[in-house]
Order: structure tokens, then sequence, then C-alpha cells
């Protein structure tokens, strides 16, 4: 073989490495652990994009235990976050947000089937009123040990506007109610409508709370933020699997973010 053809494919092959090595970087980048986010499971789907049937949430949870998923608790995807460590392959944290009555009624016995962890944030001021879970609801699955039960706010309003002493009694407040009434720290906050700021987040870390979940901040919101995590938003459109297989990948956020923009 000429000397000419061995440089030629000598250089070629180094393109490639360099190419493929820059792929696998950007992948990297782009790959944000994946937490879900529900609000109602109910037969509203016509009504509200925020509604997954009971037959598609067994479905997706049937998909991710068939797939073998690695479905972790939210304080554990902030263990990952925090110490920059390599999330194994399939891993993913599934949460609910307002706490409705509907999560009790058909989510619960479907998590306990497959025996997937999740975490319920509570608007605590609708405790007990129609659609709303009650406290006997609450506290039979925080006893479970499948359920880990957070904060949603006292109140569920704007958090970003509020003055300061109400901001903290929303998140304080809320906190010690659970806390009083479940007999065990709560460490998780959920912003009403992922809305916040550093003034928020600044509160949220003063009132004791680990980590705060937000929905989705931003393209140029940090990653690795555990005071504004990101989260995908499951809704009807999920009914699809290969919607909700893509959802699940970790590259959901990266697609959304750069479409969005």
């Amino acid at each position: 073989m000429k000397k000419k053809t061995i440089l030629k494919i000598t250089i070629t092959a180094g393109f490639l490495i360099v190419i493929v090595a820059a792929l696998l970087l950007s992948l990297k980048n782009a790959y944000v652990l994946p937490i879900l986010m529900y609000h109602s499971i109910d037969d509203n789907t016509r009504l509200s994009k925020l509604s997954v049937s009971p037959e598609s949430f067994e479905r997706q949870m049937k998909f991710l235990k068939d797939h073998r998923y690695n479905v972790i608790s939210v304080e554990k995807a902030v263990s990952y976050i925090q110490n920059k460590e390599r999330v194994p392959p399939k891993t993913i944290a599934i949460t609910f947000d307002d706490g409705f009555y509907n999560n009790y009624k058909y989510a619960y016995p479907v998590l306990k089937k497959y025996g997937i962890p999740a975490t319920i944030y509570v608007i605590v001021g609708k405790i007990g009123q129609p659609g709303y879970l009650g406290w006997k609801e609450i506290k039979e699955m925080s006893d479970s040990g499948l359920i880990t039960i957070g904060s949603h706010t006292i109140s569920h309003l704007w958090l970003p506007t509020m003055n300061t002493e109400r901001l903290k009694s929303e998140l304080n407040d809320s906190k010690k109610i659970l806390e009083d009434k479940l007999g065990k720290p709560v460490k998780e906050l959920c912003y009403p409508v992922g809305a916040h700021d550093e003034r928020v987040k600044t509160c949220a870390r003063q009132a004791g709370y680990a980590c705060a979940l937000a929905t989705n901040p931003g393209r140029f919101a940090p990653n690795d933020d555990i005071y504004a995590i990101k989260r995908v938003r499951i809704s009807r459109t999920s009914n699809n699997l290969f919607v909700f297989w893509i959802e699940t990948s970790g590259y959901y956020t990266w697609i959304k973010e750069h479409r969005d923009e």
C-alpha cells in the first residue's frame, strides 16, 4: 500500500473518531435525568391536556416494568444531580402535582401493583376538599413506603410576586403542617406552575427543603440546579407509547427546549 493511501486512511479514521467523540459529548450534555410530571389520572382527557386516563397510566407503568426501567425516588434523583454521578440507563422518577383524589383511586393501586415509587406534591389548603386527597389517603400512601409526600404550598398561588412574609408562610407553614400530620420530615417542594426566581429559591432553602421542583425553566436554565429541577410533563399526548418512550429517554427536555426556542 502506498504511503499516500495510508496517510489518507489515517486522516479519515482520525476525523471519524473526532466526529464520534463530539457526538457522544453532545449527547452527554443534552441528557437530563427524566422526572415525569403527572397531574390528574382520570377520564377528562378531552377537556384537560393535563389528564391521563387510568388505562393509559397503567399501560405506561407496565411499559416501564416490562422494559426494566430503574424508577427511583426524587431524593435519589437529587443525589445523582447534586453529586454529578453517572446515572444508570433507563433511570427515571415519577411525580404528581396538586394532590387530586384520583391519584389515590387510580394511580396508587397501579404503582403498588408494579412496585413503582412516586412523589405526590399536595396543595395543603386543598386537603379534604372535593376532588382532592384527604389526610386518611395521604397518610396511608406515606406510610406505605412507596409514596413520598411533598409540599405544593398552602394555596397554589404565583410565588414570585408574593411579598416575602407571605412567601415564607406558604413554604414554611405547608411543610410544618405536613410534617405534624405525617410524623416525618417533608424535604421536597414543588413550585405552583413551576414559577420561581432567586428569592423564591432562597426562601425554599431557608425553609429547610432539600430540593424544589419546577416544570421546564427554559433552555438556558442549568440542568443541575436542585432548587429548580426540570421535569417532563406527561399529558394525553403520551397515550402513544412511542411518545412516552421519547419522553422517558433523557433527551426530551433538550429536544423541547430547542424546539420551543
